[in-house]
């Protein structure tokens, strides 16, 4: 076979059937090409009104110690990288305020940075403890945590539980969910 030059087109190609599609069926390939179309358009709309995670929902307890607000989606994805924000406002003093992350915080992430850095960390019953300085009333600590969703996280709805101590007693319990879409 030689070498095709612009006066000799190839012998396989026909103009029917490569330049007119004559004798091509598309009615199951026209279909096929609608439904992936059509379950790409659906995640697109789904990303653009915000149903596959991302934006922050706010939470808030208080007790007669300290007002707590925790802003964290509610929604996540695989490799999602988001952010955590605590609020901890001091109603009185506390000696030692410690923030307790239970362990559905960790299933299936992984805590990329903590700031303010902690003066102590700890790990606590499948969770962690982060210690800060005293805090006098009226005083506000705000803690941000950088997280990232690992992609093969098999969790779809777990549990989350934000605990604010002094030393060991207990000043609130914040109770939540996440959604880990895959």
């Amino acid at each position: 076979m030689g070498t095709p030059n612009e006066e000799e087109p190839l012998e396989q190609l026909s103009l029917a059937r490569h330049r007119d599609l004559e004798g091509r069926h598309w009615g199951v390939i026209m279909w096929l090409r609608w439904a992936i179309t059509g379950v790409l358009v659906i995640f697109i709309v789904l990303a653009a009104t915000n149903q596959l995670g991302q934006s922050p929902s706010t939470r808030e307890s208080s007790s007669s110690a300290a007002d707590l607000r925790v802003s964290t989606p509610d929604r996540l994805r695989g490799g999602l990288i988001f952010q955590t924000r605590v609020d901890v406002t001091a109603r009185s003093t506390i000696a030692h305020p410690t923030l307790v992350l239970d362990g559905g915080w960790f299933d299936g992430m992984t805590l990329n940075s903590v700031q303010p850095a902690p003066a102590d960390q700890a790990p606590a019953d499948g969770g962690s403890t982060f210690a800060f300085p005293q805090l006098d009333a009226g005083q506000t600590l705000t803690v941000w945590f950088e997280w990232s969703v690992n992609p093969t996280s098999p969790a779809w709805r777990r549990p989350l539980t934000l605990r604010l101590d002094d030393d060991s007693r207990t000043l609130l319990t914040q109770h939540s969910t996440v959604t880990v879409l895959p």
